[in-house]
């Protein structure tokens, strides 16, 4: 994956995946790294497609008693921003016989001098209806909040507060992992769960070497990078999602685990595949 996933929030818990599902000087104090910085880590990244696999990973008190499904990622970029769309899928099954299933499609658009965010998040539940949302944020300058415009379920703006987009998220954490930072805390929107700013804890440690998964990714090192994903206008010290990735130094994630609170998936990358990298003047 190129941007962090968060999956949406639904009855069986979480918040938009690939988020969604990701600073540290939080509050118009500044980045880690200057635009020019981030554009210039965000060259190196691998546009690719990627499919994983998700199965149950744990079950707090066993009240999950099964679980598959499957993320479909799709990372490229145009000379002007980052294009990536998801696919996900997933079935769970209760130990009391219930069953939910869940669909969710998420696109977006980031200019890569990270000032504009298009996104479209479509989300088909068990009773088969589709909820739409569709939408633009963009920065209104240093230091201040997002002007946030929806054309979908209906025409209306709002102001959310200072916060950067995925990608440059994704950026600054790369950024942290290579000069050796353990640590982060930035205020993410990424456009989906209730179109609200998430404050992100980062915690990073060097991967140890368990192989690739592709010959693209032999030569780049990796990661483990832990996320925690709080409410910033909630005044609790607990996180309304966890979860961790192995990521790699151009951008690709192998393996993540999601966490919900009543229970865990993991997803291993089964599918890879490189997309040319656009040819920019």
């Amino acid at each position: 994956m190129g941007t962090i996933p968060r999956l949406p929030k639904v009855c069986i818990g979480g918040g938009n995946w690939l988020v969604i599902p990701l600073m540290v000087l939080a509050g118009g104090m500044g980045l880690i790294t200057t635009a020019e910085a981030s554009s210039r880590l965000q060259s190196a990244f691998l546009p690719h497609k990627a499919v994983y696999d998700l199965r149950l990973h744990s079950s707090e008190q066993g009240q999950v008693s099964n679980m598959n499904g499957f993320i479909r990622y799709d990372w490229s970029g145009d000379c002007k921003g980052w294009l990536t769309k998801n696919e996900l899928e997933m079935r769970v099954g209760y130990a009391d016989g219930g069953v939910h299933e869940f669909a969710l499609g998420f696109s977006t658009w980031e200019s890569r001098d990270g000032t504009v965010l298009r996104f479209a998040v479509h989300e088909t539940g068990a009773d088969a209806v589709q909820h739409s949302v569709v939408g633009k944020a963009s920065r209104q300058g240093e230091g201040e909040g997002l002007k946030v415009e929806l054309s979908q379920p209906e025409i209306s703006q709002m102001e959310v507060g200072s916060a950067i987009f995925p990608t440059e998220f994704l950026s600054e954490i790369i950024s942290a992992a290579r000069e050796g930072q353990s640590s982060l805390f930035l205020p993410v929107f990424d456009g989906t769960g209730d179109l609200e700013v998430f404050n992100v804890s980062v915690a990073i440690v060097p991967a140890e070497d368990r192989g690739v998964r592709a010959p693209e990714l032999s030569d780049s090192r990796s990661w483990r990078v832990f996320l925690a994903y709080y409410e910033q206008l909630e005044d609790t010290p607990l996180p309304i999602q966890e979860q961790s990735l192995l990521l790699y130094e151009n951008g690709v994630v192998t393996e993540i685990l999601l966490d919900f609170g009543e229970f865990s998936v993991s997803g291993e990358m089964i599918r890879f595949e490189e997309i040319p990298t656009p040819v920019c003047e």
